[in-house]
């Protein structure tokens, strides 16, 4: 069985997706989802489903919504092999023939970062590549509860990173386009980002788009001015100069000047 959280809740068994009834049934999922393994206490799925404010029968409450979500997936509370256990104080998703998206997200990444720390980008961009590939939008997206929110922001950061780190593969392969392409729909979303910035800014001298990386500088430092008040980081400066002078030698450490890199 698949619960799928990069994205909105889905679960599958065997090829068929089973249906979650009300939002409800999709807090509990998440919470359990995003602690695969791990015992989710029932005060925290109440704080998830009703914030500081849970009603006087929350418990029972709770144990309705699982009680539910046992019945969608078709496990009962006294099943030796139960995808979902109670275990005092709470619940938990068991490891044992129950997968999520998110846990082969985390694999394929932390293999994809150790393949370019080995210098190995060709490896790194291929994990990196299919990590990414199994977001289908944000995560939890179709949950509102601020706790599950707060996981998914989480979580985004994971992606990012991820992005980010495929990106550097891409620039030490010449994959100028593919970057170009990638780095241009995230910086839409977070344009104060200055590590995306600064990897769409040497795709495009790559590309030989000088004008147009110099144009990216200028508009991320326009945008930081306003909004924060502050220059561009010494990093990202450097990059900036570095396309002014049109150099085409490998650019220095990608990851120095980071301490304060923004990502809203």
């Amino acid at each position: 069985m698949l619960i799928n959280i990069l994205g909105p809740i889905e679960i599958v068994d065997h090829g068929r997706q089973v249906p979650l009834a009300g939002n409800g049934q999709r807090v509990v999922v998440a919470s359990l989802a995003a602690e695969h393994g791990k015992i989710v206490p029932v005060d925290r799925l109440a704080l998830a489903l009703w914030g500081d404010r849970p009603p006087a029968n929350a418990r029972t409450k709770v144990q309705a919504h699982v009680c539910a979500i046992r019945q969608a997936i078709g496990c009962g509370v006294r099943d030796a092999n139960s995808s979902l256990l109670t275990i005092p104080p709470g619940y938990m998703l068991s490891r044992e023939g129950m997968e999520t998206d998110l846990a082969k997200f985390d694999a394929l990444a932390a293999r994809g970062g150790k393949a370019a720390e080995a210098g190995q980008p060709d490896i790194a961009s291929a994990l990196l590549g299919d990590a990414l590939a199994l977001w289908r939008g944000a995560a939890f997206a179709d949950v509102s509860a601020p706790l599950i929110r707060a996981t998914a922001g989480v979580l985004e950061e994971r992606r990012l990173l991820a992005a980010e780190t495929k990106a550097e593969a891409d620039l030490a392969l010449a994959r100028w386009g593919t970057m170009v392409t990638e780095l241009s729909a995230l910086l839409i979303s977070y344009p104060l980002r200055e590590r995306l910035r600064g990897l769409l800014m040497l795709a495009l001298h790559g590309l030989g788009c000088r004008a147009d990386a110099l144009t990216v500088y200028r508009a991320g430092h326009q945008l930081m001015m306003e909004e924060l008040g502050l220059e561009p980081s010494a990093w990202l400066r450097s990059q900036y100069r570095r396309i002014l002078a049109d150099e085409t030698e490998p650019p220095p450490d990608l990851h120095a000047g980071f301490g304060r890199s923004s990502a809203a």
